[in-house]
């Protein structure tokens, strides 16, 4: 009944329409699908209601226009409401199909996709598909959220959206990312997430590596005992001397570590803070989400100082000491995970480092290790997926921008060329948000690069990628005299121009990553 429906409606309704005929559903004896408006291109949830079944189980969605059409003759008329894709009728879908709503995820390895301008989940999707690694949809940090001028509802309805225009059902996660206040998680759990990344990098002491012993003591005495619930003696005994075994059978070895009063007070002065802030964030979750599960990462990757194992282990002991339950955590790995750019660092550090770190979860989990600023890693995801394809959260977000901004020097130069000025004319103030070593002099004057170059010249290359990626908020926030986008609107018209083509470019893009860490994992 839906197909045939769907194609009177399409002959009745007059006006030139796109149906996305993944998104054609039954439920309860109606039927539902998107469409988009060729003329405005506005996206519409269209409601399909058969002669036999009344309206009241639809009152929960707002229409924008409502009718009938069909052969009376035939046992009676259809009638019909086009939606608009508001907040509302999002907030409605996900009552109607589960499937739409992001779930707990818990031990299983991910790929978190962010999407900074809310067109790119079809294209996540399609990445995914075929893969035992389950897609973190709806992935976004508040600070991404305040500088892309969107909230955590429309991240996560942007999503919805998507999943449903795909007819996808396997399955997806809503991770708030680096969240540092308890303001942030009450603004993400009304929202409906189901993954908080706890960002408790304000209150790691970074300089504790370079401490005097005396200047180490006074700080490791000014703790916030109470909060850790206990005292600094306490402290002591308990981790001093003590052992810790990790046995590496591929290696054919034991590693043996132990803490000394010195290493203790370093570790306990860099971290012990930031594990007591992160308690009072799980604290909050554990009573907002009373009985309900939800899935918690605590992330400590962006810092100065390399996470060493034994800061490794004292921060999973002092979780499990504090009653903190949680999925994953990120560290701060050797090298430099810069944006936009592979890993900047020696690759046998970094395999025999990351080694130590696995034996350490694989010993004191199950958790795993997410890996953030993840994206276009291309030379460590062997590594990771040689060493932990089952416990790991691979996250990207602004890669997909980038490879969205691929659309744009395709099919309008001179509006990619505008983007790429306007970039490097806000470089030096976006990047006090971020660790990067671009020099700008390597950027190719944009008015010099011919049209079919300008993909090659700033996409290809890791300098355009890095500009272009650290100013993402400058570009979709810029404003003009009259209050007007500047690039937003032109960028988000050109993709759903050309919508399919971009779904393939990011889907392409996103895949190079899953195939590189989980090979082996092909459904």
């Amino acid at each position: 009944m839906g197909i045939e429906a769907v194609e009177e409606f399409k002959r009745f309704y007059g006006r030139p329409i796109k149906v996305y005929e993944a998104s054609i559903t039954e439920s309860r004896g109606y039927v539902f699908f998107l469409i988009r408006e060729l003329r405005s291109l506005d996206r519409r949830l269209v409601i399909l209601v058969p002669p036999s079944l009344r309206l009241k189980p639809l009152d929960g969605f707002e229409a924008e226009e409502t009718g009938r059409f069909g052969e009376k003759s035939e046992g009676g008329e259809f009638r019909f409401f086009v939606c608009p894709c508001n907040r509302k009728n999002a907030s409605e879908l996900r009552k109607w199909f589960p499937y739409t709503r992001p779930q707990v995820i818990g031990l299983s390895p991910a790929v978190g996709t962010g999407d900074r301008l809310g067109l790119a989940t079809p294209g996540h999707i399609r990445a995914v598909k075929g893969w035992r690694v389950l897609p973190v949809l709806a992935q976004q940090s508040i600070r991404e959220m305040v500088r892309t001028s969107r909230s955590p509802i429309d991240v996560l309805n942007d999503v919805s959206w998507g999943v449903f225009q795909e007819g996808y059902r396997g399955g997806f996660a809503a991770d708030a990312d680096h969240l540092k206040s308890v303001d942030d998680v009450k603004a993400t759990f009304e929202t409906g997430f189901t993954m908080y990344t706890i960002d408790p990098s304000d209150h790691v002491d970074d300089g504790a590596d370079s401490y005097s012993l005396k200047e180490l003591k006074d700080r490791f005495e000014a703790l916030p005992w109470d909060d850790l619930g206990c005292e600094a003696d306490g402290y002591l005994e308990a981790y001093v001397g003590r052992r810790f075994t990790l046995p590496d059978l591929e290696k054919g070895r034991t590693i043996e570590l132990a803490f000394s009063e010195e290493t203790l007070l370093r570790a306990s002065v860099k971290y012990a803070a930031a594990m007591a802030h992160t308690a009072r964030m799980y604290r909050c979750l554990k009573e907002l989400f009373g009985e309900k599960q939800f899935d918690l990462e605590v992330s400590v990757d962006e810092t100065e100082v390399p996470t060493t194992p034994l800061e490794h282990i004292f921060i999973v002991s002092e979780l499990r000491r504090l009653g903190v339950k949680f999925q994953s955590l990120a560290l701060r790995f050797v090298g430099r995970f810069e944006k936009a750019v592979d890993y900047i660092g020696d690759l046998d550090e970094f395999e025999e480092t990351f080694r130590v770190h696995v034996l350490i979860a694989r010993a004191y989990g199950p958790y795993k290790l997410s890996v953030h600023s993840g994206s276009d890693k291309f030379s460590i995801y062997p590594i990771l997926g040689k060493l932990a394809a089952d416990i790991i959260h691979l996250k990207t977000s602004g890669t997909s921008y980038l490879e969205a901004l691929r659309i744009v020097s395709r099919h309008d130069p001179e509006l990619f060329r505008e983007i790429v000025k306007y970039s490097l004319s806000g470089f030096e103030e976006d990047r006090r948000a971020y660790h990067v070593s671009l020099d700008v002099s390597q950027i190719p004057n944009p008015d010099s690069v011919p049209d079919d170059d300008l993909e090659r010249a700033f996409l290809d290359r890791e300098e355009g990628r890095q500009l272009l990626h650290i100013t993402y908020g400058s570009i979709l926030t810029a404003k003009n005299e009259c209050g007007e986008w500047l690039f937003r609107d032109r960028i988000k018209r050109l993709l759903i121009e050309n919508e399919e083509e971009h779904y393939r470019v990011v889907a392409a893009h996103i895949r190079r990553h899953i195939e590189a860490v989980w090979r082996t994992e092909h459904a």
